[in-house]
């Protein structure tokens, strides 16, 4: 019933989170003309069938994405508990024996990972943006996850036991970050996030030299500025108490960290490349702050996997919506879901197919690689622009 409740949330955060909050469901006035509403209406499923009756207002059938939604997702939810509990998506189903109250804390995770991007894909299928108010308290409780459940990220097996994944994959996990430097290293990702969040563009219409003055009248042109700065005050003082104390947990927060400095880094990096080869916005920041979310619940290893499988489901989604609609174009954020839904099912033979040989490199040498790849990439798509001459736009 937990479920059923949670996707009529959804649902509800779907409309009330957009920007341009639409009023189609229970909560919201009654249409001028239409029947009167009851109790019923806001039954999950149930009521959007029986508010199929203004679809002469809302438009035909604006009812039913919300009404399968509501059907679909605690279905869904109650197979990935099955699955994960009965230990069916681990190497051996026998590894689960003796892991029951910590598979139910990894199951925590995923089932709220996947609630915040639900709500996320749909505000961004309809808008193209995904509001903070989504991915920030996502990011949150990512954090305090890592720090406070017996288990959050996925599981490696060694011999014949499993290990949770902490951001030295199979290596031996460094004392020094568990000294001073993972300290300045942890507060410095928190600063860096606070920093991302806010209102930051470097105008030159009016020389360089102004330049620096219009950055820092923007940071702090609305109240935006004290809600982040209130934020980092929060979030660096529990970083530091987590160290401080030297908490079983400390290398595990410190882990969910590192997964959203390099999950968002890397789709920040994609994004300034292909802004400044194209000259167009080929990712919104939304998508940022989605991936910095997405990497404090998986680490660092598998957002990797998360980024190159991403543009496979948008092809698969573009083609689809070609041949259906003659208009493949949208957003990008909801394909990152789809990918980070499926490493999460099928982590196990993604590991062994894909990531083996990311596991047994050196974090540095792995971000040098992608570092030079962001790079090259850039490079092919300027060279691209120039052949074919200025991109409109991208979907």
């Amino acid at each position: 019933m937990s479920a059923v409740a949670v996707a009529w949330l959804i649902n509800y955060l779907i409309y009330t989170l957009a920007y341009y909050r639409q009023s189609i469901g229970w909560w919201s006035p009654k249409p001028t003309g239409a029947p009167p509403r009851s109790w019923l209406d806001s039954l999950p499923a149930l009521g959007w069938w029986r508010l199929r009756r203004e679809s002469s207002t809302h438009g035909a059938l604006y009812w039913l994405r919300p009404c399968l939604l509501e059907l679909a997702f605690p279905f869904a939810i109650l197979w990935l508990y099955n699955a994960e509990v009965s230990g069916r998506l681990l190497p051996a189903a026998r590894l689960a024996q003796g892991l029951q109250a910590e598979l139910h804390c990894q199951f925590l995770a995923h089932y709220v990972l996947i609630s915040f991007m639900t709500v996320a894909t749909f505000i961004d299928y309809d808008e193209q943006l995904i509001p903070d108010t989504i991915t920030l308290p996502g990011t949150l409780f990512g954090l305090l996850g890592s720090a406070l459940a017996m288990l959050w990220f996925p599981l490696l097996p060694v011999t014949t036991t499993l290990i949770e994944m902490d951001a030295a994959s199979l290596g031996a996990w460094p004392t020094s970050l568990d000294g001073t430097q993972g300290l300045v290293l942890g507060l410095l990702i928190v600063a860096l996030w606070c920093f991302a969040l806010l209102d930051r563009r470097w105008i030159t219409r009016r020389g360089w030299r102004k330049a620096p003055r219009y950055f820092i009248a923007r940071l702090f042109r609305t109240r935006w500025w004290l809600i982040v700065g209130g934020l980092w005050l929060v979030v660096s003082v529990g970083v530091l108490l987590a160290w401080q104390v030297q908490c079983s947990r400390w290398q595990y927060l410190l882990s969910s960290l590192i997964g959203l400095a390099f999950a968002g880094g890397l789709t920040w990096g994609v994004r300034v490349a292909a802004r400044l080869a194209l000259q167009v916005e080929a990712l919104g920041f939304g998508d940022v702050t989605l991936m910095a979310m997405i990497g404090t619940y998986i680490g660092w290893q598998p957002s990797l996997l998360v980024f190159f499988l991403a543009p496979l489901f948008a092809v698969c989604v573009f083609v689809l919506r070609a041949l259906i609609a003659g208009n493949g174009a949208g957003p990008y954020g909801p394909y990152l879901c789809m990918a980070t839904v499926a490493v999460l099912v099928y982590w196990d033979s993604l590991r062994m197919t894909y990531a083996a040989p990311i596991l047994t490199l050196p974090p540095m040498v792995t971000v040098t690689i992608l570092v030079l790849a962001v790079v090259m990439m850039g490079t092919m798509l300027w060279i691209w622009r120039l052949i074919k001459g200025p991109v409109r736009g991208l979907g």
